[in-house]
């Protein structure tokens, strides 16, 4: 049985990587393992924020049935442990922030937290630290254990950006001159400890601001985030690559199926919205990236270009590494090499859900049921002041960028919606999410968050 080694790079955009078609030279590591492996062109996360989306990865369940929908929630149980389990496997974490320990306490073995034992919120080294533990951890593993699951979780180019100077103007760009210094200094803080108390504003007010039409970005400024962003995803591609020259010198390359997965994307304005985990749920931030290098397939450099979901990931990749009773899933199937049609795929967000079958999606607004009445109204509200409160449909094949809304279509929406609705009322396969944190694990959380930036 092979190991399986899971990476995942927090808020990366597939568009913005060189083996997806990007003109920039962000990613040449995760292109070269691409070229050695297997790249999902339309590969879906089911949610666009990232607690729900992780919760989902690592239970094989959708959020409306493991009810996780922020930090200070935890699902109960994974329906996939029993596979782990009866394969001997040794499960393991690597992650930037402790929120992550809480998130999966339950459904996951050991996490180590690069904040707490090697760094600071804001360390600019952070992706390098996470690599350094990886194999730190690997290389301390004696020969003939029993294998391994190994997760990690980069900070990739989610803002704040975190980064050296000397990474961080690689892109810079002339059209990115006269930004909003205002800006710059809130999405890429100098300093190594921010103090709260002399931030004007956080992260959530800033991105609220701009998704409401309180605050514009100007072109510059817009630019400037775009360069900054992919001088971060640069410099995570750095670090995944020194892990995966790691790999290689401890003789584990041969015996490990590698993947790399984004939990969502961002918003660069292209439907009005900025950043991620609002209202929106449009391909630039569903669309994820899906790259797995599987040694026991000759290397080519193959796409899937059906729709594949997320939620199916660890199932896939545990059939991959030979596990005994992984469940079959469509992923699976088309990693395998099947021609036929995989099923639909479901986003689901805190305001909207989204389904899509073939080349054609369906956005529904639908506040989460989950949520307390007073919540849900909120989000109506939200939705109304950002003008979509409406259900749209669009033909990705002949409509990528989602501008032409086929709502009208009458016959595609009954279908849709039917698809839909199967799936919301399908009962529930696993417990639902444990939400009985203690005051002061909760507290803790929150804590982390404000220090972040992010409340």
């Amino acid at each position: 049985m092979k190991n399986i080694l899971l990476i995942v790079i927090d808020t990366l955009r597939p568009d913005h990587l060189g083996c997806y078609g990007y003109g920039r030279p962000t990613s040449p590591n995760l292109d070269r393992l691409a070229a050695g492996g297997t790249r999902l062109d339309a590969l879906w996360s089911v949610s666009n924020f990232t607690a729900p989306a992780f919760t989902s990865l690592f239970t094989g369940l959708h959020p409306h049935h493991h009810g996780v929908f922020d930090f200070t929630s935890q699902a109960a149980s994974s329906p996939l442990a029993g596979v782990i389990e009866g394969n001997q496997m040794e499960t393991a974490g690597v992650v930037t922030f402790r929120f992550f320990q809480n998130l999966l306490r339950n459904i996951w073995g050991p996490i180590e937290a690069v904040t707490d034992t090697r760094g600071f919120d804001f360390s600019k080294n952070l992706p390098l630290d996470v690599t350094a533990s990886a194999l730190e951890w690997l290389g301390a593993r004696q020969q003939g254990e029993s294998p391994f699951c190994l997760f990690l979780h980069y900070d990739g180019p989610h803002t704040p950006f975190r980064m050296p100077d000397e990474h961080a103007d690689v892109f810079d760009s002339q059209a990115a001159r006269g930004a909003d210094p205002a800006v710059t200094d809130l999405l890429f803080p100098r300093a190594e400890r921010l103090d709260p108390g002399r931030r004007k504003t956080t992260m959530f007010r800033f991105m609220k601001d701009v998704n409401w039409g309180r605050r514009k970005l100007d072109p510059a400024t817009l630019q400037w985030i775009i360069d900054k962003y992919d001088a971060a995803v640069r410099y995570n591609d750095l670090a995944v690559g020194n892990l995966l020259a790691g790999l290689d010198d401890l003789g584990l390359s041969d015996d490990t199926v590698v993947a790399v997965l984004s939990d969502h994307g961002e918003e660069f304005l292209e439907h009005g919205g900025f950043a991620h985990g609002g209202i929106h749920l449009y391909e630039e931030v569903v669309r994820t990236v899906g790259i797995i290098r599987d040694p026991g397939k000759p290397a080519g450099g193959t796409a899937i270009t059906r729709p594949t979901s997320q939620v199916q990931m660890l199932a896939a990749l545990l059939e991959m590494a030979g596990a005994a009773g992984a469940p079959a899933t469509d992923l699976g199937n088309l990693m395998a090499g099947s021609r036929q049609e995989p099923g639909p795929v479901f986003c689901h967000g805190k305001s909207k859900i989204a389904v899509r079958r073939g080349d054609h999606k369906l956005v529904v607004p639908r506040p989460n049921p989950s949520l307390d009445r007073i919540t849900r109204l909120k989000m109506w509200i939200n939705m109304a002041r950002q003008r979509k409160l409406g259900s749209e449909i669009f033909d990705l094949a002949r409509d990528p960028r989602e501008t032409r809304n086929l709502i009208n279509d009458k016959e595609l929406r009954r279908g849709l919606q039917a698809i839909l609705d199967e799936h919301l009322a399908a009962p529930v396969p696993g417990p639902l999410g444990n939400h009985d944190l203690s005051d002061a694990e909760r507290r803790r959380i929150e804590k982390e968050m404000r220090d972040l930036g992010y409340m």
